[in-house]
C-alpha cells in the first residue's frame, strides 16, 4: 500500500474512533451484569505512557476541533439541502402553493392551531366547499383520514339536516315532514330568507315531532377515522318556544335533552360522549331551522365535506351574515377550503367571461374572510376538463384563463391558491387521467373516479403538509437562519 493510502487509512480510523468516543456514552453502556466503555482519544494517546502525553494533549486538542468542524460542515450541508429543496418546490413545483407575497410563513397559525388542538382538548375545523368534483365525500374523506391520523380527531364533520346524496362517510335518515332548502346548485330549493347557515342549506320540521338518525358506514371504502364519533352539536334557530332535542344513542349520558334559546340567532345543543359511538338518532320536538350537525371527536381536526352540485361558488355572499358567522366562531374554523370553477367553465367564452367570473370569486373571498377572520383560505382551481373541438377531446378553450383569473383572485384577496390543473399535468391532462391504467377518471373527461379522488387529494395533502414540516424545519434551525 502506497504511504500516501496507508496515512489516509489511519486518518479514517482515528475519525471514525474519535466520531464513536463522542457519541458513546462516558458512563458506559450496560450489558448484563457487565458495564462496556468504549475508550476515549485521551485514553488512546496516553495508553502508551506519560512520556507523550503533552504531544498526545496537543493531538486530541486538533483532532477534537477538526471533528466539530467536520461536523459543523456536514450539519450546514444538511441544512442548505433541505432548505434548497423546500425553496425549489415553494417556487416551481406544479403542486405548491400560491401564496400572498410569497410568504410561505401563511399557513403558521393554521399549523399552531393544529399541533395544539389533540393537548389542548378541542376541536380545529377545516371546511371543503366545492361542486359534485368532491360529492359524496370524494376527496373530502381522503384529506379527512390523512390530517386526522397526523394531528388527532375522529367523526365524518357537518352534516345537513336531510342528505340527498349518500356518502362513504354515514348512512343518514331523516322524517319525511323536515323540508330541506339549499341556496345553490342543481337541486336548489330556496327559502323565503338567507338564513341557510354554514353549510348553505338547512332543514325545517314542519310538524311537530320529528328526527334524524345517523349511522357510520361500514364499507370497504370508508374511511376508519369517520366510523366513530363522540362530540355532537345541533344548530338550530328561529325556533318556536321550548324547542328541545333528545339524544338517543347507547350508554346515554344525562342529561340527554337539549332546549334550544329562541332568542339567540343560532343556538347549539351539544351532547358529549365519554366512548366513541357509531349511531345515533335526535328526536326533536317543536318547529325551527335545522342548521346542520357536528359529529366529531373531543379533540383534534373536523374535516367536513360541503358539495353544491351545479354550483361556481357565487353563492355565500347570499348567505345571512349573522347566522353564518356565529356558525364560524363556535365551529372554530380556521381552513377553509373553496373548490370551484369547472361547472362555470363551460359558459365562459371570452375574455370578458372571465373578468366577470373573477370579480365574482373575489367577492366571495373577501365575504368570508370578513365573517371569519381566523380562517386561512385555499382557492383551489378546476381540473382539466376535456371537450371535443373539430371531433378531437381537448382542454376547454379559457380554461387556462380562468384559472389564471381565480389565482389572481385569490392572491389580490391574501389567500392562497392551489392549481389542480397544473397539478394533474395541465393541457389535456384529464385525457391521461382516464386512459391511465387504472383509470383515475370518468369517460365524461370531467369527474375523477374513486381511484382519481384519492390521488389528487393526497397530491394535495402532501403539497400541505411540505409548509407545516417546513415551520418546523425553521424552528429547529433557528440558529442558521
Amino acid at each position: 500500500m502506497k504511504p500516501s493510502k496507508t496515512l489516509l487509512f489511519f486518518a479514517a480510523v482515528l475519525v471514525s474512533l474519535g466520531i464513536i468516543s463522542a457519541v458513546f456514552p462516558k458512563q458506559g453502556v450496560a450489558l448484563g451484569e457487565l458495564q462496556l466503555y468504549f475508550p476515549t482519544l485521551e485514553d488512546v494517546f496516553t495508553a502508551t505512557g506519560s512520556a507523550t502525553s503533552t504531544v498526545a494533549s496537543e493531538q486530541i486538542d486538533a483532532m477534537e476541533r477538526g471533528l466539530s468542524m467536520r461536523r459543523d460542515s456536514v450539519a450546514e450541508v444538511a441544512y442548505n439541502d433541505s432548505l434548497a429543496f423546500f425553496l425549489d418546490f415553494f417556487n416551481n413545483h406544479p403542486s405548491r402553493m400560491h401564496l400572498p407575497n410569497n410568504n410561505w410563513d401563511y399557513f403558521d397559525e393554521l399549523f399552531e392551531a393544529f399541533d395544539d388542538c389533540r393537548e389542548a382538548q378541542k376541536v380545529v375545523r377545516v371546511l371543503h366547499y366545492g361542486d359534485s368534483q368532491i360529492e359524496g365525500d370524494r376527496i373530502t374523506g381522503y384529506l379527512r383520514q390523512r390530517l386526522q391520523e397526523k394531528f388527532g380527531g375522529i367523526g365524518p364533520g357537518l352534516l345537513p339536516a336531510v342528505q340527498v346524496v349518500p356518502t362513504t362517510a354515514v348512512e343518514q335518515t331523516t322524517s319525511k315532514n323536515i323540508s330541506r332548502y339549499i341556496v345553490s346548485g342543481n337541486f336548489a330549493n330556496k327559502a323565503g330568507h338567507r338564513r341557510y347557515g354554514i353549510l348553505g342549506q338547512l332543514g325545517v320540521p314542519e310538524s311537530n315531532e320529528s328526527n334524524i338518525t345517523v349511522k357510520a358506514r361500514t364499507w370497504k371504502q370508508s374511511f376508519e377515522n369517520g366510523r366513530k364519533f363522540q362530540k355532537i352539536r345541533l344548530f338550530v334557530g328561529n325556533t318556536s318556544p321550548y324547542f328541545r332535542a333528545n339524544l338517543n344513542a347507547a350508554k346515554a349520558q344525562s342529561p340527554k335533552e337539549k332546549t334550544a334559546d329562541p332568542n339567540l340567532p343560532v343556538s347549539v345543543l351539544e351532547w358529549n360522549r365519554p366512548d366513541s359511538i357509531s349511531q345515533f338518532t335526535i328526536n326533536l320536538s317543536g318547529r325551527g331551522e335545522i342548521y346542520g350537525l357536528a359529529v366529531d371527536g373531543m379533540n383534534g381536526v373536523a374535516v367536513d365535506n360541503i358539495p353544491f352540485r351545479g354550483s361556481s361558488g357565487s353563492f355565500f355572499t347570499q348567505l345571512d351574515s349573522v347566522v353564518l358567522a356565529a356558525m364560524f366562531n363556535e365551529l372554530d374554523a380556521r381552513l377553509i377550503l373553496l373548490e370551484f370553477g369547472g361547472n362555470m367553465t363551460p359558459s365562459i367564452t371570452g375574455n370578458k367571461s372571465v373578468a366577470a367570473y373573477q370579480k365574482t370569486m373575489s367577492e366571495q373571498i373577501a365575504f368570508l374572510k370578513r365573517l371569519c377572520p381566523q380562517a386561512k383560505i385555499i382557492l383551489i382551481g378546476p381540473a382539466d376538463m376535456s371537450t371535443k373541438i373539430n371531433g378531437e377531446l381537448q382542454s376547454y378553450p379559457y380554461l387556462k384563463k380562468t384559472i389564471a383569473a381565480l389565482r389572481d383572485a385569490a392572491l389580490q384577496n391574501d389567500v392562497a391558491f392551489w392549481n389542480m390543473y397544473d397539478v394533474m399535468g395541465g393541457q389535456n391532462s384529464m385525457i391521461s387521467w382516464v386512459k391511465n391504467s387504472p383509470s383515475l377518471a370518468a369517460t365524461d373527461y370531467i369527474h375523477f373516479n374513486a381511484k382519481g379522488a384519492e390521488r389528487i387529494a393526497e397530491l394535495f395533502y402532501e403539497s400541505l403538509i411540505l409548509y407545516y414540516d417546513y415551520r418546523h424545519f425553521m424552528a429547529a434551525n433557528k440558529e442558521n437562519i
